[in-house]
């Protein structure tokens, strides 16, 4: 019923005299819970005492925590819980009703490199991600052949032309959408058109343009106050790449034979008798990432293109089967060319693991996509979903929540619009209800292109549609972007906390609070009006009636004060 041990996320620094203590405890147990710390070597009986704030909660559950700051670095502490008629200790040795010296909790000592560093700049910003050939052709000259219409359907051999050249044309665009970080697909060279095996990782794909190009598209997003981040296939590549095909060759005798996962000799792609990707693709054979050669020749590529284009960040491609060696080495070189660059892995499940603070800034949260999915079809009350979010959320410390990226679509999903459009009859309505919670939401939010039009499309190949700009005048597109922007200048809503409130089954109901401001954020996902219980005193976005209470359209988004 109660839970606290010194280390991982119920005891972390923030600082390098300042520790974040949790408690977590199940719900309705105490009225107040209190830590109560000093100097570890501290023998008199002097002690402070904070009280401390609640944070999550989730169906069964509270979790509170304090920061707790001790000039010297070094930690003991235990907790006090109190109830009308009764106090008690909770101490390393349980529960006791006084405290001796030896029931302190330990946290013996702040190191510098024990306290996480984050890209500040990042912290609550907003991420499109785009594919590159299916955004905008802006120089015919480095098309191939066989080019698609933009209105055609793709398959997996499709290409449509995008390039550096028109990103570059439509970076007004991405601005618009009050984007931070413009995330780019894989780039280097592959014989796909997706480019998720990579045959050279030190030349660029001339379907997309040039080195150059690629500079001067960096470049120009930096003049916009963009970021830029590159898609980084680390954890395979393709079986036409040199280093696997001299394995191939060589067999035993190749000096990369140990730089993949090989079962027997002699390797043979009809087999398989060696691990690939998802452990069912020939020809994307898999690194073994724990060996120091690979580990260094991949951390060399990252760090090369970090600093000849001058890139913000990397987004890692299936971070969750790369070695945890091999991740903590890349942020050391990586964070010595560019000390906030950011650090993102795609995980699509809990990632506590590589959330520590030594390994990665971020990773992609599909739990909160397929939690809000489940909500929208009715398979979750509102308070249920937020409990979901919290037990997730409860898992990471508090400075990774404002940084956990939000998305709803990716080149691995469905479109959003689609999944949509089967279930529901107000499927458009309900599409960019669901972007503008999550632009609301803590956390990064990515936009997948095309979102922002609703542009539909089947799992792979056809959620790789080209994006269609002739529907980005359109007015949900337009108020979307007006959204994005507010969303982008309220630190409110980038670094704010957020506090669930129960006021309607059908309704996503929370504050964000920051700098002893406060938003109300109301949707109403429900197919009529709602009236809610709550105060408020003018709208900021949106549309609602203020009285005793706000009174929600059907499917109404609003933002109030």
């Amino acid at each position: 019923m109660i839970h606290h041990i010194s280390e991982h996320v119920y005891a972390y620094p923030v600082s390098p005299d300042t520790l974040n203590v949790r408690i977590k405890v199940k719900k309705d147990l105490y009225e107040r819970i209190s830590v109560h710390y000093k100097n570890l070597y501290d023998h008199t009986p002097h002690i402070k005492e904070k009280e401390m704030s609640l944070i999550l909660e989730d169906e069964k559950y509270r979790i509170y925590e304090a920061s707790i700051s001790v000039k010297e670095r070094h930690f003991k502490y235990y907790f006090k819980l109190e109830k009308v008629g009764e106090a008690i200790h909770y101490t390393a040795d349980g529960l006791k009703k006084e405290i001796a010296p030896e029931n302190f909790f330990y946290y013996p000592a702040i190191n510098l490199d024990d306290v996480p560093e984050f890209p500040g700049w990042a912290e609550g910003e907003i991420i499109y991600q785009v594919l590159i050939d299916r955004f905008h052709d802006g120089n015919p000259r480095n098309n191939p052949e066989k080019l698609k219409d933009i209105h055609e359907l793709p398959d997996r051999n499709t290409y449509y032309g995008g390039d550096f050249a028109g990103l570059i044309q439509k970076l007004d665009y991405v601005k618009s959408l009050g984007v931070k970080l413009l995330y780019l697909s894989p780039l280097f060279s592959s014989p796909t058109y997706h480019k998720y095996d990579v045959d050279d990782y030190y030349k660029i794909d001339s379907v997309y343009g040039s080195e150059e190009e690629l500079k001067e598209l960096v470049g120009c997003a930096h003049e916009r106050g963009i970021k830029v981040i590159l898609d980084g296939v680390f954890n395979h590549c393709s079986s036409e790449n040199p280093l696997f095909q001299n394995v191939l060759k060589n067999g035993e005798n190749s000096p990369y034979k140990d730089w993949f996962y090989i079962e027997n000799f002699p390797v043979d792609p009809a087999k398989l008798n060696y691990d690939s990707f998802a452990g069912q693709v020939p020809s994307m054979p898999r690194f073994n990432t724990s060996n120091p050669e690979v580990i260094d020749y991949l951390c060399e590529v990252a760090c090369h293109w970090t600093e000849k284009l001058g890139i913000d960040g990397w987004r890692f491609d299936v971070a969750d089967e790369v070695a945890s060696g091999f991740w903590r080495e890349m942020r050391k070189r990586l964070r010595k060319i560019k000390k906030d660059v950011i650090l993102i892995g795609e995980v699509w499940n809990q990632a506590g693991k590589w959330l520590q603070g030594d390994q990665l800034d971020t990773v992609t949260n599909y739990k909160y996509r397929q939690y809000l999915l489940e909500f929208i079809d009715g398979k979750l009350t509102s308070k249920e979903f937020f409990n979901q979010l919290n037990a997730l959320k409860s898992l990471y410390k508090t400075p990774f929540h404002n940084y956990l990226v939000n998305l709803l679509g990716s080149h691995d999903t469905i479109r959003l619009a689609t999944y949509l459009k089967r279930r529901h009859p107000d499927a458009l309505r309900l599409h960019y209800l669901s972007l503008a919670v999550t632009l609301a939401m803590a956390g990064m939010p990515l936009i997948y292109y095309g979102d922002e039009i609703a542009l539909e499309g089947d799992v792979d190949p056809d959620n790789r549609r080209a994006f269609l700009w002739e529907r980005t005048e359109e007015k949900p597109v337009q108020e979307l972007k007006k959204l994005a922007r507010f969303r982008a200048a309220s630190e409110i809503l980038k670094k704010g906390s957020l506090i669930p409130l129960d006021l309607d089954e059908r309704v996503l109901a929370f504050r964000r609070a920051y700098g002893g401001e406060s938003l109300l954020v109301l949707a109403n996902f429900a197919d009529a009006p709602k009236e809610v219980g709550v105060k408020a005193r003018e709208i900021v976005y949106g549309n609602a009636e203020i009285g005793d209470n706000v009174l929600l359209d059907k499917y109404a988004f609003t933002i109030l004060k």
